[in-house]
């Protein structure tokens, strides 16, 4: 780690994968495991930030990239594989009658964002506080201690529909777009009250403003992703993570009479470059990484975390630890009450999460900083098995520590 803090801030390249005192270096992985530079093996229950939903090295995907390599990496004209990758994920997502291809999330929320302010002649976009969509900074409002920004971005509360409301009563006619993650995964995982997500469309209806679904997380949750998970139809949807199957990639997509304003044929259309966008390898790993994504997998994904998140409040229960888990379908935060300061509010804060952390990589598991866990198709149940005698013991020394905190 003394090597990468010389050359990158704090050791690392992005935030996210920071937690104190420094994290891991990586050397190899494979399916559920990865190891360090040191030959220490770890069960990794954070999958890049959500990014690998079967893990790594994922056999479909590594023999996509083969057969892709042998033809090329990224041209400026389309490939067969763009084409067919964009077919089938307007099949899965109904409400992506065209898209377009972006680099990352970021990127494709970013474009989304441009689209619903052309579209409208609107400068507002109302999020919730807490959520998170890449690093485009109009969509950082209501994370690391920020607000409101002038002229750009509006939040207010996820789950509190009151607040939503009062925002939209006082800016509605210069809102362009309420942009909605259907479960929050900043270190605190939020899933959505029943009916909330739909009462966001209704009120962006009756504003004359669109619906941004930014299901780059959440498109596990079923073959539809949150579209047929929570019953949405958004204007505009927005992915990535785990898109390009372990490689950057995006989209974003919605009707076809919106997003003809990205139609080169078209006078007066709304520019969109990008040298990588819809590249070869990314489309083909994608392909294999969809195609395996079938409903038999994520209901394996989704009961095998249930299991796991079962066997950690039992434990901390046993142990009498105030443990606070929440998510859905195969994705779980784990804090703690005592906690005077979370994790997403201040990556260098210390306390039990912290401690928590560090107790997970000493048994051999690698879990996100804040408490954030999440389960793939390559987590089998002996994997689930040593992540609960693991996270259990990890538990045990954070009750241990928990009186001198």
């Amino acid at each position: 780690m003394g090597e990468a803090a010389r050359v990158m801030p704090g050791g690392n390249t992005r935030t996210t994968s920071f937690h104190p005192p420094y994290p891991v270096v990586i050397q190899r992985s494979e399916g559920p495991w990865m190891w360090d530079v040191d030959e220490c093996r770890y069960l990794d229950l954070f999958c890049n930030g959500l990014s690998l939903i079967h893990g790594h090295g994922y056999a479909p995907v590594r023999e996509a990239l083969v057969a892709a390599l042998e033809r090329g990496m990224a041209w400026s004209g389309a490939s067969r594989e763009q084409i067919a990758y964009a077919e089938m994920l307007r099949d899965r997502l109904p409400a992506m009658e065209q898209l377009r291809f972006t680099n990352s999330g970021s990127e494709a929320g970013m474009l989304a964002v441009k689209a619903a302010r052309h579209l409208t002649g609107r400068p507002y976009i109302l999020k919730a506080v807490g959520a998170y969509h890449g690093s485009y900074p109009d969509l950082e409002a209501g994370l690391y201690g920020q607000g409101n920004l002038r002229g750009r971005a509006l939040v207010a509360n996820f789950n509190d529909l009151t607040s939503f409301e009062q925002v939209m009563a006082e800016h509605g006619t210069e809102v362009a777009a309420l942009v909605i993650e259907p479960v929050l995964v900043t270190g605190r995982v939020v899933a959505p009250e029943p009916g909330f997500l739909k009462q966001l469309e209704l009120l962006a209806r009756r504003y004359g403003a669109l619906t941004i679904l930014d299901d780059c997380l959440m498109l596990r949750l079923a073959v539809g992703g949150s579209c047929e998970k929570f019953g949405l139809q958004p204007d505009l949807i927005v992915l990535g993570k785990f898109l390009g199957g372990g490689t950057p990639l995006g989209a974003f997509g919605g009707a076809r009479d919106l997003m003809k304003i990205f139609d080169p044929t078209r006078p007066g259309a709304v520019f969109h470059g990008g040298s990588f966008n819809g590249n070869l390898l990314g489309c083909a790993a994608g392909i294999a990484t969809l195609r395996g994504l079938t409903r038999e997998r994520i209901d394996g994904m989704d009961g095998a975390c249930d299991r796991l998140r079962s066997a950690l409040v039992q434990r901390a229960r046993e142990l009498g630890i105030e443990l606070v888990s929440s998510g859905t379908g195969s994705v779980i935060g784990i804090s703690f009450a005592a906690d005077p300061k979370r994790h997403e509010d201040d990556p260098s804060a210390l306390g039990l999460a912290s401690l928590f952390h560090l107790a997970c990589a000493n048994e051999g598991v690698l879990i996100g900083p804040g408490g954030v866990l999440a389960v793939s198709t390559a987590h089998d149940a002996a994997a689930i098995d040593f992540a609960i005698a693991a996270l259990s013991a990890a538990l045990e020394q954070v009750a241990k520590l928990a009186g001198s905190i």
